[in-house]
């Protein structure tokens, strides 16, 4: 509790308007706000826990929800992803196909936000709940989607779920030592494995060898998701809202002061905004008024958003102004924002990162079948490049943030590497296949480091009480920034190749013997299906000349994307530069504790609840003070020096 008043870390008995006899700490919110909380809440330094804490069932239980939520992330996203063109051909082709990705990003952009301010102020068990629930439903409406409206819509529950479901940072990491945030979530990463690395090879098996064909991704959401409900409800037990604000407002108070007008405005912007760049360049042309009134509606709004959050607000506001003076947290978020191409299962990579991470998702397999292979199989093997380099990039900076000094340096080295790979992919050709594979997995391995640096780093540069707010700040701007790439790399890819098909192809067609009036359903051919066996003087010879174009003009599209990456890079170095090292937050002091009988206290808690002075939140007369050692450790590690830039 380093960021509490240093005069008022002390046994102080609360007095509110009922009589509250029991010891509490007081801490400070970002945006100014002052709370009490019940010092039973707090975990204390790790020799103080209980015996056996960290292999409870409760704490094994916490952790394994943990895992099977953040798999249930890749199961609703990632698999999906990768077979979308399969499913939309299954579902009748529509052309609504681009909504299925755009609503996820535009739920998870939302929900990460609200999920992490929330949880920080009523308790985060019921969020996690709520957002697991939400994927069940997600998952049950995409296994029994019978067209493409009804995906659309079991993504955006899946992207709201994925706020929650990819919330381990703030979940674990106040349950563990500072010290073992990074190798905590490295592990959550690592439960991921086979369906962050080899999720298109299992979504494509399961298309080919099932019945069910792609809806088994969802299938395997709902049983997932079903066990996390349950391990949820019996296992996880963090402190209450009561134990939150000890003699504070009650829940229906704060509820009343929820900042709705910010959310308001900041939902409404974000899916102006994300409206408008899916419609760009795909529904209307960029200049339409369409595109750009609705455009420019959404900064407009998310201006006023931030107008409001600054100036107007008299409640707790959603997006506190003062989370932005702290310059280590800025760095981060941006390192998260901008990596080129952006890492993230679907949010694990940060803002920079998160640019190449969701823009590779999709563009990756199609890299691979448009260059190098046609096979559905080989195409999936070969798209595990995305997973599989982050994944490793993930571990090393999982470890490296804890263990390794001078984390500045490694971010400042991680982010020079990623454009170091990523750029001289602007040479390539379908003769440089092993070149491709080779830099793309280097360069994505930078980006998961860059990526595993930020996201426990977002949690120790602020207070417990706080990095909820502090997550869900980063994970909706690195959403936002994901998005914005995405269209961005799409749209050149799209009017890239809407130059070079008709330059590359129409020559190499005719001359190869195609006559020219034969060129118009040529051109429909390729836009459909790729099937030309029914275009008029299509033999074997045009086919061949119109295969090795096709992939001329595709490759000559690709350089421009990844030229493109340059100034993303750029910006990922220069931030990377106001990334604090971290030895001053790596302590071995837990935030806070799950309650009831966890290690070797349960004995002795059941006894005191038996003669009325058990250790649950109540409120009543006469409650017996629990051992301050816990809040004396907190007091003890300020007067020892723990950093300032941790306060507000």
């Amino acid at each position: 509790m380093s960021g509490a008043d240093e005069r008022s870390i002390s046994e102080t008995k609360v007095a509110g308007a009922e009589h509250v006899d029991r010891d509490v700490a007081k801490v400070v919110h970002a945006d100014g706000t002052i709370d009490y909380i019940d010092a039973r809440a707090v975990g204390g330094d790790l020799e103080e826990m209980p015996l056996g804490y960290f292999m409870s069932v409760q704490f094994i239980g916490t952790l394994t929800a943990q895992c099977l939520a953040s798999i249930c992330a890749y199961l609703g996203w990632v698999l999906p992803a990768n077979t979308l063109a399969l499913i939309n051909a299954d579902l009748g082709n529509s052309p609504n196909i681009n909504w299925v990705a755009t609503v996820w990003t535009l739920g998870s952009c939302i929900g990460f936000l609200l999920v992490g301010r929330l949880s920080d102020l009523f308790g985060r068990k019921w969020m996690v709940q709520a957002t697991t629930g939400l994927g069940l439903v997600g998952c049950i409406i995409g296994g029994c989607a019978q067209n493409i409206e009804m995906l659309i819509v079991a993504n955006l529950f899946n992207g709201l779920a994925a706020a929650g479901q990819l919330s381990f940072g703030i979940v674990m990491g106040e349950l563990v030592p500072n010290k073992f945030r990074g190798p905590v979530v490295t592990l959550i990463f690592l439960s991921s494995m086979p369906f962050a690395v080899f999720g298109p090879v299992i979504a494509r098996a399961l298309y080919n060898n099932t019945a069910s064909r792609w809806r088994w991704s969802y299938f395997l959401g709902i049983i997932f998701s079903a066990v996390t409900l349950v391990l949820y409800q019996f296992l996880y037990h963090p402190p209450s809202y009561e134990q939150l604000h000890v003699a504070g407002k009650s829940k229906w108070q704060a509820v009343k002061e929820i900042d709705f007008m910010g959310i308001f405005l900041f939902v409404a912007g974000c899916v102006l905004f994300l409206i408008g760049l899916s419609w760009g360049g795909t529904s209307y042309p960029w200049a339409s008024a369409q595109t750009l009134c609705t455009l420019f509606i959404g900064l407009a709004t998310l201006a006023a958003f931030v107008v409001w959050e600054g100036k107007f607000c008299k409640v707790q506001p959603l997006m506190p102004p003062r989370l932005f003076r702290n310059k280590g947290f800025v760095g981060i978020v941006l390192i998260a924002t901008f990596p080129p191409f952006g890492a993230n299962s679907p949010f694990f990579q940060q803002a920079v990162a998160a640019m190449s991470y969701y823009s590779l998702t999709i563009l990756w397999p199609l890299i691979i079948s448009t260059l190098y292979t046609t096979d559905i199989m080989e195409i999936g093997w070969q798209s595990s490049v995305v997973g599989g380099g982050v994944l490793l990039g993930q571990v090393l900076g999982g470890f490296g943030i804890s263990y390794i000094p001078k984390v500045k340096l490694q971010t400042i080295i991680a982010s020079v590497l990623v454009m170091a790979f990523l750029t001289p992919l602007a040479a390539i050709t379908p003769d440089t296949h092993s070149m491709t594979i080779a830099f793309g997995v280097l360069g994505l391995v930078a980006i998961g480091y860059v990526d595993n640096i930020a996201f426990p780093g977002v949690t120790l540069v602020w207070e417990p009480q706080d990095i909820g707010l502090a997550t869900g700040v980063m994970g909706s701007l690195r959403a936002l920034g994901g998005a914005v790439a995405q269209a961005m790399y799409v749209n050149v890819l799209n009017n890239k190749l809407g130059e070079n098909i008709p330059a590359y192809v129409a020559p190499a067609a005719t001359g190869a013997g195609l006559p020219a009036s034969s060129l118009k359903a040529l051109f429909a051919g390729i836009a459909a299906s790729g099937d030309l066996s029914a275009v008029p003087g299509a033999s074997p010879a045009v086919l061949a000349a119109v295969s090795a174009a096709l992939r001329r003009a595709y490759q000559e599209s690709f350089k421009i994307v990844f030229f493109c990456t340059i100034p993303f890079s750029v910006i990922l170095i220069a931030a990377s530069f106001i990334v604090p090292n971290m030895e001053k937050f790596l302590h071995l002091n837990v935030a806070k504790r799950l309650q009831g009988h966890v290690g070797q206290d349960g004995e002795a808690a059941a006894a005191a609840a038996a003669a009325g002075t058990g250790s649950g939140s109540g409120t009543e007369a006469g409650a017996t003070s629990v051992p301050m050692e816990p809040v004396r450790q907190a007091e003890k590690r300020q007067e020892q020096g723990v950093p300032a830039e941790q306060q507000v």
